[in-house]
């Protein structure tokens, strides 16, 4: 039997939550690290933004740290300069581990496998088939001929090396690919095939193997074959399919022009992850019972080890998301006002309420040098380290830009424009630019694209302060408009995010500005932490939140209160 088998002489970088990605042949300079700008992006807060260089001259690939604060590893020890890399090697890149591996030596496209999913068939005759399980258990069996013994020696062994890798770092499809390289070895059959789901649940191949006559070819397996392994954990041994008076039925099993065929579930604990199949001619002897019972031996095992680094590479996956949570908390509670400002005349107030989950909610003073004060609340998209670094991007622009003294819509424009930069296409803030002027009432407002201002005067009535513009960094270039009003003793005017009017009750009705509405009129008399409160409890009755426990209002978004109310005279600051 002659087959074709590409030369092992290309690596594969293995990064967890990725697809593998080919070191070579040609010549590449990759950087790695948080930010978008890398060639590799691996989003993990214990990486630098630009954390590590991957370069490939001369068929050889070296790693070269780039002063990251957590470093680099290569096999246990820490690098300084350029260290060449070789397959096996294992990398960690802050608290993230990768492996470098050979490339998988297939010799079929593996858009060429596909599943014929014409009429169900009907089975021939020769048509073995065993329950997994008791196939493993050795319910089944025969007695080989002495002229076995070696045979079944090398099988042994073959089960031994691949145990091993259970209890060492292999990728996945390197344990699977040596599988299908000792498979094909041993049986020696025209084409071979490992089948996984992918996160969608459709199978997809990872592993071909074909001989040289059959190389490039398209391989159709049967739906009967494949329903079997995968949905009724059936391995199947199907010879003599030609013979059968019933092989008109088994259309594409006849097509294929095989005459023996193994089929197996990759399944563990019960759950099915995939298959192998296996075919070969007519001119090689039938498989035999015992020929799959190794074949779903071994996919059990390599079902165990496939599963369990799922399992590793999910609890990764939690464990940086917790990090990276942890670390958007710090960020947001550093940005947020330690305390109101004191303004004579005035009552400010301002609140956060944390939630399960990091959003980018952000409220904030900064005083100008004419006596005159920006507000502003925002709410950046998303959750996590992104929004994070959003909110910090805002507040610094905020910082740099309140002494130029523009008006709230050059202000909003001005950062629209500086965050469009460097933000990804599915990232934006809706913010509320406020400029209260203390000595005559006056404010000037431009709302890009936020949740409307709630303005309840007086004298009883109400306006809804709505939209100037698309939210920043969505539009960039595109000017904003801005209003102005002047508030009278008494008037309130509530700025909020939407995870205090989306907050639902058990029958799915949001608290709406309704919500915010009735709380600040009922108790609008009261210094305006009071009324925060008020607001809070009132949360608390509508999302039927525990005693003692604050609600997570919208889908875990973080929930804040603003209001700013004119007052004379002065009330005493608040602590």
């Amino acid at each position: 039997m002659t087959r074709v088998i590409t030369p092992m002489s290309r690596l594969l970088l293995h990064i967890p939550g990725q697809s593998p990605r080919l070191l070579g042949p040609e010549p590449f300079s990759w950087r790695l690290g948080r930010s978008a700008q890398n060639e590799v992006v691996i989003e993990d807060p214990s990486l630098s933004r630009h954390h590590a260089r991957l370069d490939c001259q001369d068929g050889k690939v070296l790693i070269e740290d780039l002063g990251s604060l957590n470093g680099t590893m290569v096999n246990g020890e820490r690098i300084k300069g350029a260290h060449p890399l070789k397959s096996g090697d294992q990398l960690v890149l802050g608290t993230v581990s990768l492996t470098v591996g050979d490339e998988p030596t297939s010799t079929t496209m593996m858009s060429a496998v596909q599943i014929d999913k014409g009429a169900k068939e009907e089975l021939s005759s020769g048509t073995m088939v065993f329950r997994a399980a008791e196939l493993r258990s050795g319910s089944y069996g025969t007695v080989h001929p002495e002229n076995q013994a070696k045979r079944w020696l090398d099988a042994l062994a073959m089960v031994s090396d691949l145990t091993l890798e259970l209890v060492q770092d292999v990728a996945t499809e390197l344990l699977l690919d040596h599988l299908m390289e000792r498979l094909f070895q041993f049986f020696g059959p025209d084409r071979s095939v490992v089948m996984l789901k992918d996160t969608a649940g459709a199978l997809q191949p990872v592993v071909v193997r074909t001989n040289e006559f059959l190389q490039g070819k398209p391989i159709k397996l049967s739906q009967t074959l494949v329903d079997a392994a995968m949905d009724r954990r059936e391995a199947l041994l199907v010879n003599n399919a030609f013979d059968d008076p019933r092989t008109s039925a088994a259309a594409s099993i006849v097509r294929s022009g095989m005459a023996t065929i193994m089929v197996t579930p990759l399944e563990h604990e019960g759950q099915v992850i995939g298959l192998i199949y296996m075919d070969a001619k007519a001119y090689r002897e039938p498989f035999t019972e015992d020929d799959l019972r190794l074949v779903t031996t071994l996919a059990h095992i390599a079902a165990a080890k496939i599963r369990t680094a799922r399992l590793v590479e999910e609890v990764q996956k939690k464990k940086a998301m917790d990090q990276e949570l942890a670390m958007a908390r710090q960020i947001q509670q550093k940005l947020l006002p330690e305390k109101d400002p004191i303004v004579p005349g005035w009552e400010l107030y301002g609140s956060n309420e944390a939630s399960r989950q990091v959003s980018g909610d952000l409220y904030g003073y900064w005083p100008r040098p004419d006596g005159k004060m920006y507000v502003a609340i925002a709410d950046v998209s998303g959750k996590g380290m992104g929004p994070g670094l959003m909110m910090a991007a805002f507040t610094a622009y905020m910082n740099a830009w309140a002494e130029i003294m523009l008006p709230p819509s050059e202000l909003a424009t001005r950062i629209s424009g500086a965050l469009g930069l460097h933000t990804a296409k599915n990232r934006f803030i809706t913010a509320i630019f406020l400029l209260l002027d203390p000595t005559s009432g006056k404010i000037q407002f431009t709302n890009a694209g936020h949740n409307p201002g709630l303005l309840l005067k007086a004298d009883g009535s109400e306006e809804e302060l709505g939209s100037h513009g698309m939210p920043l960094a969505m539009l960039v270039g595109t000017p904003y408009g801005q209003d102005e009003r002047t508030l009278a003793v008494g008037d309130v005017l509530a700025l909020y995010t939407d995870g205090i009017t989306e907050a639902q009750n058990p029958a799915g009705i949001d608290f709406d500005m309704v919500g915010i509405q009735n709380a600040v009129t009922t108790h609008k008399g009261k210094p305006l932490p009071l009324v925060g409160e008020e607001i809070h409890r009132a949360l608390d009755r509508h999302t039927a939140a525990p005693l003692g426990g604050r609600p997570h209002p919208g889908a875990g978004a973080t929930a804040l209160r603003h209001a700013l109310r004119a007052d004379n005279p002065p009330i005493r600051p608040m602590p």
